[in-house]
């Protein structure tokens, strides 16, 4: 499972769950009113939204699939591939079995954007489980909001921090 492959980011499943995405966007934003502006600051009225909306973590997880939480995923994930260009979406083209199953894009970072050396040096620490490549999936992050401190313009940091860690390199 390479989650960076093109499979991965360029494949019907994932192309059409992020067209559904956008096009159901204009009305998730008229029907949760206010500024949807793709800002970090937006970040936190999600996380409002989301936290009033769902009691809590069982209540958000049975809502994985649901329009208004699918919606909400696709925003976070967008709003973070705004902010760092570099970050792409990646999805199994094909479901699998169990948790697999389940169609919840991740956010990741293309790896073929880099440089051959860089490549091996993060190739080389992610073998090692020195993870610093960001990986996210935005529908585990917004349904741990209810049981986690955890915040979800966190994510934007993790990201930042892989940039810092390419800069190192240089």
């Amino acid at each position: 499972m390479n989650v960076t492959s093109s499979r991965w980011r360029d494949n019907p499943r994932l192309n059409q769950w992020l067209s559904t995405q956008e096009a159901a966007f204009p009305a998730w934003r008229q029907a949760t009113s206010g500024t949807w502006d793709f800002t970090p600051e937006s970040l936190d009225r999600l996380e409002d939204i989301l936290l009033s909306r769902y009691a809590d973590h069982e209540e958000a997880d049975a809502a994985h699939e649901s329009p208004f939480m699918t919606v909400a995923v696709w925003y976070l994930g967008e709003t973070v591939r705004r902010a760092h260009p570099n970050a792409v979406w990646s999805c199994s083209p094909t479901p699998g079995e169990g948790s697999y199953a389940r169609m919840s894009p991740l956010l990741t970072y293309a790896t073929e954007t880099l440089d051959e050396q860089v490549r091996e040096e993060v190739e080389e620490r992610e073998a090692t489980y020195d993870e610093v490549l960001p990986f996210h999936d935005p529908t585990d992050d917004i349904t741990a909001l209810h049981i986690s401190d955890g915040h979800l313009r966190e994510i934007l940091d993790d990201y930042a921090a892989f940039q810092e860690f390419l800069d190192s390199l240089a």
